[in-house]
C-alpha cells in the first residue's frame, strides 16, 4: 500500500540544514511481517521447522521463543475414524504439555520416531490425518484430542496425580487447553492471540463510562480480596458475573483486582503478566489484606502457575509460606512470588532477579524446580 502524505512544511523547515531528499515513498510489508504466534497456531513441524533444542522445558510447561507450545503427532494412522469419532478414546495420540518423561526421552535420544508438530492452538481442535483401516483412503480433519496425564503429573497440575481413576478420567474429558494456557502464563509476555481476542469483543459502546463509574462507586477497591488500588486503577477491572459482556447491570457487575478477576469464571481469559500479580500481592500486604497465611488464603491470592507446587506443599503439611515480600538491594526493590522469610527460601517465575536474592543468602527455586526436587525443596523449608 503506497501512502501519500503532505510534508511540505517539514521539508521548509528542515530547508535550512542542506540538501533532503524529497522524492521516496513508504511501502507496507506487512504481509512478510507475519509472526512466529501466528505460525505457532496453525502448527509447525518439529525437526524441520523447529528443533527440539529450541523448545525450553526449564520451567515444566513448554517454551519457543516466547510463547508456551504443545507437542503432538498429527498422524494418526489407521485408526484416524476412531480418533474422529473420540479423539479423548483409546488408540489415540496424546497431546505434550510439559516436559514429561517422553520429551525427556526423546531430548536423550537425540531424535524422535514420529513426527511431532508444535502448536499453541488452544481450542482442542488438533490437525490430525490418516489411512482409515477400512476404505483405505486418507483423511484430514480436526480432532479433540486429549492432554497427556504424564504432562498434568509433573506439574501437579489441580492435584492431578492424586485423583481418583474416575475423577482422572473426569478431568481429562473436561481438560481445557485455554485454561491450561492461562493457568501458566505468567511465564510469557501475552496469550495467542485466539485468546486475547476475547478480552475486548462484545462490549457495549459505552463499556468504557459504565466501568469506569463502577470503579469510582467502589474507590477502586477490590470486591473480593479488598486491596485498595487507587494508586494502580489499571488493575481494577470490572468483571461480568454472567459473563455476558452485553449485560450491564448493575447487578451482573463486580470491581475485581486483576488477579481476583483471573480466576473467576466467565472472564474471557485474561492474561495478567507476573508484574502486575506482585504488585497486587505487594499491596495486600502493605494493606494487611492478608489475615492468615494458611494454604488456602495463600492459592487464593498466588500467581496460579504456582498452584501446582502450593498443593504439593499443602498434603506434606509444609509450613505456611508468604505473598508479597520484596526486599531491598541497593535502593532497588525486589519482589518475591513465594518464600518462607525465616528460611530464606524464595520461590520466582521470573528468575531475572534469582542471582541477587542470593547474593542475600535466599535458597532460590523455580516452582517447577522445588516440584520436582521436593525432598531438597522441603529440606530447606522445614
Amino acid at each position: 500500500m503506497k501512502l501519500t502524505v503532505d510534508l511540505s512544511a517539514l521539508h521548509r523547515a528542515v530547508a535550512p540544514l542542506g540538501r533532503v531528499v524529497t522524492d521516496f515513498s513508504i511501502t507496507s510489508r506487512a504481509d512478510e511481517l507475519e509472526s512466529i504466534g501466528s505460525h505457532l497456531i496453525k502448527g509447525l513441524i518439529l525437526g524441520k521447522d523447529i528443533q527440539l533444542g529450541d523448545i525450553d522445558g526449564s520451567n515444566g510447561i513448554l517454551n519457543y521463543d516466547g510463547h508456551q507450545v504443545m507437542l503432538y503427532i498429527p498422524d494418526q494412522g489407521s485408526n484416524i475414524s476412531m480418533v474422529m469419532a473420540d479423539g479423548k478414546g483409546k488408540g489415540a495420540k496424546r497431546v505434550h504439555v510439559a516436559e514429561c518423561k517422553t520429551i525427556i526421552g526423546m531430548r536423550e535420544r537425540g531424535r524422535f520416531n514420529d513426527r511431532y508438530d508444535v502448536i499453541s492452538r488452544i481450542d482442542g481442535a488438533f490437525p490430525v490425518f490418516g489411512i482409515d483401516y477400512h476404505t483405505q483412503k486418507e483423511i484430514q480433519e480436526e480432532a479433540d484430542l486429549a492432554v497427556c496425564q504424564n504432562c498434568l503429573c509433573l506439574l501437579n497440575h489441580r492435584n492431578f496425580p492424586n485423583l481418583t481413576w474416575g475423577d482422572k478420567t473426569k478431568f481429562i474429558k473436561e481438560f481445557s487447553y485455554s485454561k491450561f494456557f492461562e493457568t501458566y502464563s505468567s511465564y510469557f509476555k501475552t496469550l495467542p492471540k485466539s485468546t486475547v481476542g476475547f478480552q475486548s469483543s462484545d462490549y457495549t459502546a459505552d463499556w468504557p463510562s459504565i466501568s469506569s463509574k463502577v470503579r469510582n462507586e467502589l474507590d477502586y477497591t477490590c470486591e473480593q480480596c479488598g486491596v485498595d488500588l487507587t494508586h494502580d486503577s489499571k488493575l481494577l477491572h470490572v468483571h461480568h458475573i454472567n459473563g455476558n459482556k452485553a449485560n450491564n447491570h448493575r447487578d451482573n457487575l463486580r470491581a475485581l483486582c486483576a488477579d481476583c478477576h483471573k480466576k473467576q469464571p466467565h472472564h474471557g481469559h485474561l492474561y495478567i503478566s507476573n508484574e502486575s500479580v506482585l504488585k497486587i500481592n505487594q499491596l495486600r500486604r502493605e494493606q494487611n489484606k492478608f489475615d492468615v497465611f494458611d494454604y488456602n488464603n495463600l492459592r487464593e491470592c498466588a500467581d496460579s502457575a504456582l498452584d501446582g507446587l502450593l498443593q504439593k506443599c499443602q498434603s506434606t503439611r509444609l509450613p505456611g509460606a508468604e505473598l508479597g515480600i520484596v526486599i531491598s538491594d541497593n535502593g532497588n526493590m525486589v519482589a518475591i512470588d513465594l518464600c518462607w522469610p525465616r528460611r530464606k527460601v524464595a520461590v520466582l517465575i521470573n528468575m531475572a532477579n534469582a542471582q541477587v536474592l542470593r547474593n542475600h543468602g535466599w535458597n532460590v527455586f523455580t516452582a517447577f524446580d522445588a516440584l520436582n526436587e521436593f525432598e531438597i525443596f522441603q529440606a530447606k523449608v522445614r
